[in-house]
This record gives C-alpha cells, sequence and structure tokens, in this order.
C-alpha cells in the first residue's frame, strides 16, 4: 500500500469481504463485493474518513486504488486519514473478531463484549515472579495477546500488534475465604474496553503463604473459550519448569494465526454458496414469542437448574440409538421447546463450535470460535426421532461448512435462537501444580448495553448446558432481563426438562 488512506480502506475491504490480504489494485467486486456491500462500505467510509461516499463510489471506481484517490479528493486533510503505521504490523482478524466489531459499532457508546475469566484454587506456594515470566511467555507466544488498539480523533478503532505487551498482574490479600470469593467476583464483574483493558489481566489473591486463588481474564476479542484450556496447560508447565531452573519447555506453534486466518478465508469462498442457500428466506427472529416485553436495552440474567446423571444417561441412550449425539438430543428438545412456546416451526439456532478441526489449531490463541447457523424445519416433526433426524441432517451440513464468514451471516438473522453445549471434562488447573476450581460467576451481570439503533431487542432466552464429569448437566436458561421475567425462564426450564424426560423413556409418546 502506497498511502495511509490505502492502508485504512484496505481494512475496510478485508472486514467487509472477508479476505484476508487486499492489494491496491484489487477490484471491489471480483473480490466478491455486491451492492450490499458497497453501502456498507460506503457508511464505513462516511464514519472513518468524514467523505461524503454513497454505494456509487464502489461501482464508480471499485479498485482500491482508485476508491483511496477519491477519499483524499473529498478529505479537508488526506494527511488525517486513519494510519495505522503507528499501532505496529496488522494483526489478521477472524470472522468472529469481524462480526465483533461491526457488533461493538453499532450502538454509542460502543459495546464490548468483555472478558472470559476463571478462577482457580492453588493449594500450594506461587512466587509472583515465576506467574509474571509464565505470562508474558505466553503472551510473547500468541501474536493475538499483543493486540495494539487505539482510536482515531473521529473514533475510528486501529488494530496493530507489539514485540511485547506485558499482561497485568495484580496481588492482593484475603481476609478470609469469604473476602477471597468477593474479590474474585469483583474481577469477574469488570467492565470491559477494548480500547482501554489490558488483555491479558492476572489477580494473586493470597488467602496464606500456600494457599491463593489466580483470576486469569483475557479480553474475548482475542481469545474463546478452548483458548482457555490452551493458556492454563502453557501457564502450568512453564511455571514448573521455572521452579524448577529449567528453560521454556514449549515447541514452537506448527501454525501461526495469520496463517490461520488466511486458511480459514479460503474455506469462506467455498462455502459462501452453501450458506446463502441454507439462509435464504429464513426468519429474522423467532417471534412473536410470548413473555417478551418491549424494550431498547439488554441485560443477562441466568435462570439454573441441573439434569440428573441417570436422566442424561438415558438421554445419551437413546440418541446413540438413533445415530445421533448428546447435543444434537439436547438442540431437538429445546427446538421442541421453542416450536410448542411460539408455534414457528422455521427455527435457527446459533452453536459455537471450536473451529479446530486440525490438531495444529489445537495448540492456537485467539478467538477462532466458529458460529455455526442451524436452520431447523420442524414442520411434519412429530416425536423425537422424526425431530432428532432433521436436527442431526442440519448440524452435520453445518459442520462440514463450519468455516464461515460469520460476519456476513449473522446480519442475516441478527437473533437466533442461541444455544451454548459444553462438555470439557474436569473443571480448570493448572497442571503440575496442586490446584482445583474456584467459583466465578459465568455471566457479567452489571453489564447493560443499549439495542442498536434504539431498535426493540428481539433476542430469544439463550439454552446453556456443561456435561459435568458425573454425566450430570447444569443448565441454564439466560435471558435479556429487560424483555423477560425470572418467572418466563423458569418456565421454559421446566418444559426443556419434561422434553428431556419424554425423549430418554423408554416409549415415545406420539404427538398430535
Amino acid at each position: 500500500m502506497d498511502t495511509a488512506t490505502e492502508r485504512a480502506l484496505a481494512g475496510l475491504w478485508r472486514r467487509l469481504l472477508g479476505v484476508a490480504r487486499v492489494d491496491r489494485r484489487d477490484d471491489f467486486f471480483a473480490l466478491g463485493g455486491d451492492s450490499f456491500r458497497a453501502n456498507q462500505l460506503a457508511a464505513q467510509v462516511q464514519r472513518t474518513f468524514g467523505a461524503p461516499a454513497t454505494a456509487t463510489l464502489a461501482f464508480d471506481r471499485p479498485v482500491l486504488a482508485g476508491q483511496a484517490a477519491w477519499i483524499d479528493a473529498h478529505t479537508d486533510s488526506p494527511a488525517a486519514a486513519p494510519d495505522t503505521a503507528g499501532t505496529g504490523p496488522e494483526l489478521p482478524l477472524t470472522t468472529q473478531q469481524l462480526e465483533f466489531l461491526d457488533w461493538m459499532a453499532q450502538t454509542s457508546p460502543p459495546r464490548d463484549p468483555g472478558a472470559i475469566s476463571t478462577a482457580i484454587r492453588l493449594r500450594e506456594p506461587l512466587a509472583p515472579g515465576l506467574l509474571r515470566r509464565a505470562l508474558d511467555t505466553v503472551v510473547r507466544r500468541h501474536e493475538p495477546l499483543r493486540l495494539l488498539r487505539a482510536r482515531t480523533p473521529d473514533g475510528a478503532l486501529r488494530l496493530g500488534t507489539a514485540a511485547e505487551l506485558p499482561a497485568e498482574l495484580e496481588l492482593v490479600t484475603a481476609r478470609d475465604e469469604a473476602h477471597a470469593v468477593e474479590l474474585a467476583r469483583a474481577e469477574r464483574e469488570r467492565v470491559g474496553d477494548l480500547v482501554a483493558d489490558p488483555l491479558v489481566r492476572a489477580l494473586l489473591i493470597r488467602l496464606d503463604t500456600s494457599d491463593a486463588v489466580l483470576v486469569l481474564s483475557v479480553h474475548h476479542f482475542v481469545f474463546d473459550g478452548w483458548s482457555l484450556g490452551v493458556l492454563l496447560r502453557e501457564l502450568g508447565l512453564l511455571i514448573s519448569a521455572f521452579a524448577a531452573g529449567r528453560p521454556d519447555p514449549l515447541p514452537p506453534l506448527a501454525l501461526d494465526h495469520a496463517d490461520y486466518c488466511a486458511w480459514t478465508a479460503r474455506q469462506w469462498e467455498r462455502n459462501r454458496e452453501f450458506w446463502q442457500q441454507t439462509l435464504t428466506g429464513a426468519p429474522r427472529a423467532l417471534e412473536p414469542f410470548p413473555g417478551r416485553r418491549p424494550t431498547d436495552r439488554f441485560a443477562r440474567r441466568r435462570h439454573a437448574f441441573e439434569l440428573p446423571a441417570e436422566l442424561m444417561a438415558g438421554l445419551r441412550l437413546r440418541a446413540r440409538e438413533l445415530g445421533a449425539t448428546p447435543f444434537m438430543a439436547v438442540a431437538a428438545c429445546w427446538s421442541r421447546v421453542l416450536v410448542d412456546w411460539t408455534g414457528r416451526t422455521d427455527l435457527v439456532l446459533m452453536s459455537p463450535v471450536p473451529g479446530r478441526t486440525a490438531a495444529e489449531h489445537d495448540a492456537l490463541i485467539g478467538c477462532l470460535v466458529q458460529s455455526l447457523l442451524l436452520r431447523v424445519d420442524a414442520d411434519g416433526a412429530d416425536g423425537f426421532p422424526a425431530l432428532l433426524a432433521r436436527v442431526r441432517a442440519t448440524a452435520l451440513a453445518a459442520a462440514t461448512h463450519q468455516f464461515h464468514a460469520y460476519h456476513e451471516t449473522a446480519p442475516l438473522v441478527p437473533y437466533p435462537a442461541r444455544i451454548h453445549y459444553e462438555n470439557w471434562g474436569s473443571g480448570p488447573f493448572l497442571p503440575g501444580l496442586r490446584s482445583e476450581p474456584f467459583p466465578l460467576p459465568r455471566e457479567q451481570q452489571g453489564l447493560d448495553w443499549p439495542t442498536p439503533g434504539g431498535g426493540l431487542d428481539l433476542s430469544t432466552p439463550e439454552l446453556i448446558c456443561e456435561e459435568r464429569p458425573d454425566g450430570s448437566l447444569s443448565a441454564a436458561v439466560v435471558y435479556n432481563h429487560h424483555a423477560f421475567t425470572p418467572d418466563t425462564a423458569a418456565r421454559l426450564a421446566t418444559a426443556f426438562h419434561a422434553e428431556v424426560v419424554a425423549a430418554a423413556g423408554p416409549q415415545e409418546s406420539a404427538r398430535a
């Protein structure tokens, strides 16, 4: 890129078109642009550069260099155009990160996805210097954890990478265990700010010389649930090695973040037609949804419940007999609840998957999660086996095409019915150290956001499930408390429990 405007404009193109690389000679439409994205481009050019762009910009000047020249000619000070040079090399972004950028920019002030956090009880001494050294080693190893963030005077977000970006490490002493719980929860409830916050935070709460709680938080923009396991494993190995006077034991990564992003971007092109066909005509939201109150605010609340191990064993057995997974069985039961509750049979579920299909993906830290949109046709699917067969076929097809440009498909179905299913085995711990999980809230209940443009929130209560080592299922209906009452969430949980009981039973009762 020859100019600051070309570099900044190339960043807009990459986000809009879902491509990993853009050259100044590239054609907007040859890279996948269309009239819809031409309008999006015009809006972003107006917001980023202050130039009076319309959709004709892309049609009259489809080549990037020509668009940049037009922008320079229509701004008061071309030299003032956003420049990423001061923030280091640009970090390639995943589709979830691109979607996060759009999601954050939809409200004023911008929303923030916050941090993914965990807390671990340490039953042996941990020297802060060892923890600091291990944290810094992990940050240097994984490029996303060195993301530099800044805003231009007009509010545009600039992203780059740094050679070094220390994590935040804070040491406090708790009066007793209740105080430690209070301190850990306060750390979890810190409101996120992608620009102002450190990306990686560690709070070491001392209870005694050989008893402490470690709270780790990493901003979700650069981190996902799978990455948490990678972080804990690497920290445990590094702390153990450094404590014994040994060097860094971690082997070089087989694949770096940029290569992963480039590979997934190629998959977006291959899978784009599948998702366009799948989502054509899909409902943008599940409405009307009985019990939903009109609101232009969003704040999460949770109604927690459990499904016992014996009941889940029956559901797993039934799923296996029908050639399906426990997730598919749970999704079928939840789909039946939504059909009965709303009377709608065209459902779009959204379920995250790790986005790691090759062995070399497993060791990466980043926001690599893929969001699968599962369009389920429940019309005429009477009984659990029939609906499970529909869910199974949909889930398998979506998984086959899981690497897709979610930042493109998300606007097509802005309010899918979210379902989150996890099976992590044991709770979080640090390998090589005497450690165990410490209780920490999953949701940040202090977050309260406006809806985009002040429109009505049409979100559907979300089902979150986590398999426990004993075979039981920890579950929750998570909902916008401005839109739904606790009683509505409780009734949905009860209905889901009843569907699981019916599905796991020895006989499937016929439905009228």
